[in-house]
């Protein structure tokens, strides 16, 4: 990661408590670990949970079996730690850490040092704006604004290539898988409807809404930037 541009956070040996960093590793979430030593590997595996400034606790590949891995999966073996935050933030985290212990009674687990340093990249090459603007989302081009298949929720923040919108579970919802979708957005000029082709790239669930990140096709650009400017806001 030398060759990018990232943040690079230090970290003191007992960090603050309401760092960012504490409230992007909650329990269940994916964490991408390579260890190079003395081949590379790569798992993808649940954090189970932390002390702060002491170790993390990653649920151990449920491929392995006992004797699998061993290799790699060791103490004192270096290993990559990489999660990605969604939200607003759009970041790649990274640190460098050392396996301190595997467990195997009463659970599988790898025990990782707790790190001192960690490093940021923005994913988004396009910062995004905060907004509060009431859209819907179909898997169809055809504006019906009765049609069941329309997803009612929220842009929260918006960019030229792509917004996070937000919807209330108890408002029902399709699979929101990756694949094609069509946001309908209201013009304030003239109310009526925008049909914007997107891409949904994400989805989490945070309380009681479902967050939604979703990516522009690059030939809506200029129908896009018609749009943010009638919103007052400011494409560059």
């Amino acid at each position: 990661m030398a060759e990018e541009k990232n943040n690079v956070v230090e970290k003191e040996n007992l960090p603050d408590k309401n760092n960012k960093f504490f409230l992007d590793l909650l329990p269940g979430k994916l964490i991408d670990i390579q260890l190079n030593n003395p081949i590379q590997m790569r798992f993808k595996l649940p954090l189970i949970g932390y002390d702060i400034g002491k170790y993390l606790v990653l649920k151990y590949p449920s491929q392995a079996g006992k004797h699998s891995y061993t290799d790699v999966l060791k103490e004192g073996n270096g290993a990559i730690v990489r999660y990605v935050v969604e939200d607003e933030r759009g970041e790649c985290i990274a640190f460098s850490t050392t396996i301190l212990a595997i467990s195997f009674r009463p659970e599988r687990l790898i025990f990782l040092d707790y790190p001192k340093k960690i490093e940021s990249r923005q994913l988004r090459e396009t910062s995004r704006l905060k907004t509060h603007i009431p859209a819907k989302i179909s898997l169809h081009e055809e504006y019906e604004p009765d049609s069941k298949g329309l997803l009612h929720g929220l842009i929260i923040d918006i960019s030229p290539t792509g917004c996070r919108f937000t919807i209330h579970v108890s408002s029902g919802f399709l699979a929101l898988k990756r694949r094609q979708v069509f946001m309908h957005i209201i013009s304030p000029i003239d109310s009526k409807p925008v049909v914007i082709s997107s891409y949904i790239r994400n989805n989490q669930m945070k309380d009681s809404n479902l967050h939604v990140g979703i990516e522009f096709d690059a030939q809506e650009h200029a129908k896009l930037q018609e749009l943010l400017e009638a919103f007052s806001i400011s494409g560059d």
